[in-house]
């Protein structure tokens, strides 16, 4: 199903190429190219705005058909088509932005989840699949401090700053944003080609450049990033009209906990991380901690802030 989708939209693409270079050889070259781009625009229009009935069908006969997209790399390839668009408020999985190129093409967030696109939305499986996940948690440190101390304005303005910065940081990767108060959480699924079996190390320089980009800024606040990656739960837990598309299970709990453990631009490591990017993580220190919800302590390394 998921091929079927892609040969179709590559089909609609070719049919607008082929219109274009006939009128092109039989008119005129700027008539040609610009026939084509406006071709272009309807397929893209349609696509974004009409093809939520064939992508629900569609899903219900494969459910895993987002993750098969993102398996033959048609996910990726869409993200690096419209990673150039200015962005603004953006899909959380294709990436296609709803402001500037997004409003001229009337793309908007699905109603029933405005973080994603509603092809996206209606193509989010039923279920959750058990899948190995990196998981990337960075937090706001003083958030709370600084809130008490400024207006309501300037708070919301750090933390649209910090979005912004995370965003175009770990948007380089295939991963799946998530933001929640003060902090991020990344998705470093499998599924995505460009990850596959480098996520304990994409996610490494994921962190570093994460931090060496809020360091960049000239009043951003300070940041604390936790990693970890193991077996957990991938895929929609809502129930009833709306999905959300996330990851539960202790990997995603220990990366949080090792996240709230992060002094000021620091990066700690689970041991699984740890173990798999081996010389990339060679100023980590070993450290235990006591983690909420963890009877025992837990073994962890810890990249110190750069100097």
């Amino acid at each position: 199903m998921a091929r079927l989708l892609e040969f179709s939209v590559l089909g609609l693409a070719l049919l607008a190429v082929g219109v274009g270079i006939a009128l092109t050889v039989q008119v005129s070259p700027w008539l040609g190219l610009l026939v084509f781009l406006v071709l272009i625009l309807i397929l893209v229009y349609l696509i974004y705005n009409f093809d939520a009935w064939l992508v629900r069908r569609l899903t219900k006969s494969d459910p895993r058909l987002i993750l098969s997209l993102c398996e033959t790399g048609f996910v990726g390839r869409v993200r690096q088509l419209v990673g150039w668009v200015p962005s603004g408020p953006r899909c959380r999985f294709c990436h296609v932005p709803f402001s500037g190129f997004g409003t001229l093409l009337h793309i908007k967030p699905s109603s029933k989840n405005p973080n994603f696109c509603r092809s996206c939305f209606e193509a989010l499986p039923e279920r959750t699949f058990n899948m190995e996940t990196g998981v990337l948690f960075a937090d706001v440190r003083g958030f709370t401090a600084f809130s008490e101390s400024h207006t309501d304005a300037e708070a919301r303005e750090k933390l649209t700053q910090f979005y912004s910065v995370a965003e175009q940081v770990l948007s380089e990767h295939e991963v799946v944003l998530e933001f929640v108060g003060d902090q991020v959480m990344a998705l470093f699924l499998p599924v995505m080609p460009g990850l596959r079996d480098r996520i304990p190390e994409a996610m490494l320089g994921a962190a570093r450049k994460l931090i060496w980009a809020i360091d960049q800024e000239a009043d951003g606040l300070p940041v604390g990033l936790g990693l970890n990656v193991g077996d957990c739960e991938v895929g929609n837990l809502a129930k009833g009209g709306s999905k959300d598309f996330t990851a539960v299970g202790d990997v995603v709990n220990t990366a949080a906990r090792l996240q709230t453990c992060a002094q000021e631009f620091e990066i700690v490591l689970s041991e699984s991380v740890y173990a798999a990017v081996g010389d990339l993580a060679s100023d980590a220190n070993f450290e235990s901690f006591e983690l909420k919800g963890k009877e025992e302590t837990v073994a962890a390394f810890v990249i110190p802030a750069p100097e």
